[in-house]
């Protein structure tokens, strides 16, 4: 099975103030950190979505090996950067792409392997880490609802929810004991807690 990692890196940040992408994490922007995840975890192809950032973001990533991909309209949600990294992957043609916020770049690689583990031993089409009650990320996507995919709903709300709803019984679900894959971070307020509790080991 092939597989490709996608960042989606392309929002506005607009609840933050700049862009996530570059905050700081461990050292790293969040950007550079789950791109550098993706190289320990072996997945070879991979797919990074910038939006009105990029000429800020493209630079810190001299030295990765990824496919850039732009999307013009950050706006319409984070279904319109899937859709541009799902054209960008047609001639790779992979059997499930790995879809990365940025804003999760906390999330142990070790989780990511069990979720890995798991799509390969059941090629289910949806594959998501869950924490208590919650599904959530990274997702893997099989190649048979790509398709889909690209013509889901746009916004925030429906988007590949709306694809989710339509294969919920299909949806392989790996409880995790990491709550790093409920926990975006969206504000000044998140991130700041992340850094504190990332400091006493929380994570």
């Amino acid at each position: 099975m092939s597989l490709a990692g996608v960042v989606l890196a392309a929002g506005r940040s607009s609840r933050m103030g700049s862009p996530k992408a570059l905050l700081d994490f461990l050292g790293v922007p969040f950007v550079v950190r789950i791109l550098e995840a993706l190289e320990a975890l072996e997945v070879k192809t991979r797919v990074v979505v910038l939006g009105p950032d990029a000429p800020r973001i493209q630079p810190l990533l001299t030295g990765h090996d990824f496919m850039l991909v732009e999307n013009p309209a950050p706006d319409t949600g984070p279904i319109a950067s899937l859709r541009e990294a799902l054209r960008a992957l047609q001639p790779v043609q992979p059997s499930a792409a790995l879809v990365w916020p940025v804003d999760l770049p906390h999330v142990r690689v070790s989780t990511v392997e069990r979720v890995l583990e798991a799509y390969r031993r059941t090629g289910a089409p949806v594959v998501v880490p869950s924490f208590g009650d919650r599904r959530g990320h990274p997702v893997i996507w099989g190649s048979g609802l790509f398709g889909e995919l690209l013509e889901s709903p746009d916004a925030t709300r429906k988007g590949a929810r709306a694809v989710l709803r339509a294969h919920e019984k299909e949806i392989v679900s790996i409880p995790v004991d990491d709550p790093a894959v409920i926990d975006q971070v969206n504000t000044p307020e998140d991130y700041e807690r992340l850094v504190r509790e990332w400091n006493r080991d929380i994570y």
